[in-house]
């Protein structure tokens, strides 16, 4: 870690915070879409959004999703960067707009077969432009694992898609090029930062801490916040400057960054 305090402390607005959503400012839920950011977190967002250059939100969730809960003071980033909703105006780039009709055939597919494998807790959801599939409030969790995972590797073969793991869930993507890395890279650079930090819990958050090693490489403060739960990978923690205990931590650390 290369921190310079004078940057973080005496030129905040030379700073970018990049934070996750799921599992990082909302608690892991089994429903998916009843993730709510943990109270107090969108308002210290706000504040710091008037103090630091960039404060993001770069999520696997959509851009409609986030825009609901932090509203158009934070800058958000959805399907992993795909999405991007400036000033509450979202925008998807062109390629992944092109995927639309496919992923809505794969949708209904994966809905159609996730119930015929008659496994209690199977999960489909629809993300606009990628589907998950998730088996966390299955009561056998390796078997539902093993089902899932097998009906992702049977439509990512037949759709030329890319799968992507997560907590009790698999993603499946169009064979389009980004991440979160993507993102901190890219707003760093066009903002002109000296400092940049991102905060995350799971496997989608190492390449935006791959983009922090390059930033600071090229001289910039970096901190690599990870945030500590019984299915974080280890990784993640091993490689992160600081660590936090779940999103009650990233709203504790919030709190001291914004004070």
């Amino acid at each position: 870690m290369t921190v310079r305090q004078d940057v973080w402390s005496d030129s905040p607005e030379k700073t970018g915070l990049f934070l996750d959503f799921d599992g990082t400012l909302s608690e892991i839920v089994d429903n998916p879409s009843d993730a709510r950011p943990l109270a107090g977190i969108p308002p210290v967002m706000v504040r710091l959004s008037r103090r630091l250059g960039v404060i993001a939100v770069v999520s696997g969730r959509t851009a409609h999703e986030l825009l609901d809960w932090f509203g158009p003071d934070v800058e958000l980033w959805g399907l992993y960067g795909a999405e991007r909703s400036i000033d509450g105006v979202i925008s998807v780039s062109d390629e992944l707009a092109s995927y639309r009709s496919l992923i809505e055939k794969v949708l209904h597919q994966a809905e159609g077969r996730a119930e015929g494998l008659a496994i209690e807790g199977l999960l489909v959801e629809d993300k606009g432009y990628m589907v998950g599939l998730h088996w966390r409030k299955a009561a056998d969790r390796a078997r539902a694992a093993e089902a899932m995972s097998s009906l992702a590797a049977e439509l990512a073969g037949e759709h030329g898609l890319v799968q992507a793991p997560g907590k009790c869930a698999l993603e499946l993507r169009p064979p389009v090029d980004w991440s979160k890395g993507d993102v901190v890279s890219a707003r760093s650079t066009s903002a002109g930062l000296e400092g940049a930090a991102f905060v995350g819990d799971d496997r989608g958050d190492l390449p935006a801490f791959d983009a922090l090693d390059r930033l600071e490489d090229e001289g910039l403060s970096t901190i690599k916040v990870g945030v500590r739960s019984p299915e974080a990978p280890p990784e993640l923690l091993r490689r992160a400057d600081v660590i936090v205990d779940g999103p009650s931590g990233v709203l504790s650390w919030l709190r001291e960054l914004a004070g």
